[in-house]
């Protein structure tokens, strides 16, 4: 089949806050992509010739459910105190809320889309991990509802299968496979991909790895960090200082933030370890349907899943030493040893001698001896697994999302890989509002001849110095610049 995609990765959509301060910056009307996203598609549309059908895949985390953090006045469910201050639990129902909240402010992304698939061409939803609750029926089927009402509001009709979802990856033979990549990711890989749920409060839920558990409760908690870049990855001096910059002298707080939050994500990923030992019934019933819809034979999907990554619940130091615990205790034993030593009748020589320059010495060296796996160790990965995937299927082209890193690597003479990058705001500094140049990234991919073109771009460029100020979600200073198309 004569057949082109546009395939957009990591647009991490979610609700609006505006604060003053700074708090929560990437979460600001004036980095919505709404009105990118609207001319991106109809170009693709305009550019595709006839004959030739284009498909749209949002290869995962195109809603971020993860930061959103408000509740609803008038909940027709209980909501605990710690939802009321961390944001609902994923459960079935409350994750519609959520879904139902995020739509709402992006009623453009919701016409582009309605407007796409009632045109009969296919639209193809591969889940990530930050948008993972679309697991549940009824999340799909509030997202599925919200294009069909836009639709029809339109005069327009849809197709019942013009949205298809994909739990795990999404695959034509001899063309495309295409995956989010979390599950090579331990900080993110769920345990029981395609049936990630537990019985957990009396509930339902959703159970999500370190990664987004940490998101939830304890990056929401820190807002002057922005989740969907690495900027909260710092020495201990930059702490310290990101801590008087931010913290000292405002109302906001941090330290207790952190303390806290480490140890419920701890606390929840003990019981989730707990409650994922055995493998539901529900689990062999889905992998059977993606084999079905694959067209691939179970001995393929089996190789497949063994290229996932075991998630990071199977080594507890690797969870104490991501939240710094591990640090922070080795500090309490320096400055401990240190009040010790300025009590014991010793040369006044080496109670100076050991903390200035002995002390320093075993932090850098318990550091270089435990080094191990950290966030960035993905980057790596994924190339690899890619080129075991293309090995396994024959298929010109294997692209991943996830890493929010957009870079195109052949892999060999017949196979490229390609990671999409990202369309979430990443800003130099939060309190710079201009964004790093080079995202808002999206692949084109054309079989419409022998030789397949496959091109990674970016749409747009950085926000204009004007685009500084606050705005409402219903502002029109809140609406993202018409861009232009270059190249990445």
């Amino acid at each position: 089949m004569r057949r082109r995609y546009l395939i957009l990765s990591d647009l991490h959509l979610c609700d609006v806050e505006e604060n003053a301060d700074g708090w929560k910056a990437y979460k600001r009307a004036i980095y919505l992509v709404d009105d990118a996203l609207e001319a991106l598609i109809s170009r693709f549309l305009s550019t595709t010739p006839e004959g030739t059908e284009p498909c749209l895949v949002l290869n995962g985390d195109i809603f971020d459910f993860d930061l959103v953090t408000e509740t609803p006045s008038a909940p027709p469910w209980p909501v605990s105190a710690s939802e009321k201050l961390r944001g609902l639990h994923p459960t079935a129902q409350k994750s519609v809320w959520k879904m139902e909240r995020m739509l709402s402010f992006h009623p453009v992304f919701v016409r582009t889309l309605a407007r796409f698939v009632a045109r009969g061409h296919p639209l193809v939803y591969v889940f990530g991990n930050h948008d993972r609750e679309l697991h549940f029926d009824e999340v799909q089927g509030a997202f599925a509802s919200a294009i069909r009402r836009t639709a029809e509001a339109d005069g327009l009709s849809i197709a019942e299968d013009a949205i298809r979802f994909e739990p795990w990856f999404f695959y034509v033979p001899a063309q495309i496979y295409v995956e989010h990549g979390n599950q090579y990711d331990s900080y993110t890989s769920f345990r029981h991909l395609l049936w990630p749920v537990v019985e957990q409060r009396g509930e339902s839920t959703l159970a999500l790895p370190m990664g987004n558990l940490s998101n939830r409760l304890l990056m929401n908690r820190m807002g002057f960090f922005n989740p969907h870049a690495s900027d909260y990855i710092l020495n201990v001096y930059r702490y310290v200082t990101h801590w008087f910059r931010h913290y000292a002298f405002s109302r906001r707080g941090i330290l207790v933030e952190w303390l806290f939050g480490s140890l419920v994500v701890i606390s929840e990923l003990l019981d989730l370890k707990r409650r994922l030992m055995t493998e539901p019934n529900e689990l062999f019933a889905r992998r059977a349907a993606a084999i079905a819809r694959s067209g691939l034979s179970a001995e393929t999907v089996t190789s497949l899943e063994g290229l996932q990554r075991q998630p990071i619940t199977a080594r507890f130091f690797g969870i104490v030493r991501e939240l710094w615990i591990d640090r922070v205790l080795l500090m309490i034993v320096l400055v401990a040893t240190t009040v010790v030593l300025a009590l014991v009748p010793i040369p006044l020589w080496i109670k100076l001698m050991l903390p200035l320059a002995v002390f320093p010495l075993v932090y850098f060296i318990y550091e270089e001896i435990v080094k191990g796996e950290d966030i960035f160790t993905i980057e790596h990965r994924l190339p690899e697994s890619a080129r075991a995937i293309g090995a396994l299927l024959s298929v010109p082209l294997v692209t991943f999302g996830h890493t929010h890193k957009p870079r195109v690597i052949p892999l060999d003479r017949d196979l490229l890989f390609v990671d999409t990058g990202t369309w979430a705001p990443i800003m130099q500094r939060l309190e710079d509002r201009h964004l790093v140049p080079g995202y808002r990234n999206y692949l084109i991919a054309d079989f419409t001849s022998d030789e397949p073109v496959i091109q990674l771009r970016c749409w747009g460029r950085d926000m204009p110095p004007e685009a500084t100020e606050p705005a409402s979600a219903g502002d029109e200073r809140g609406k993202a610049p018409m861009p232009t198309d270059g190249s990445a």
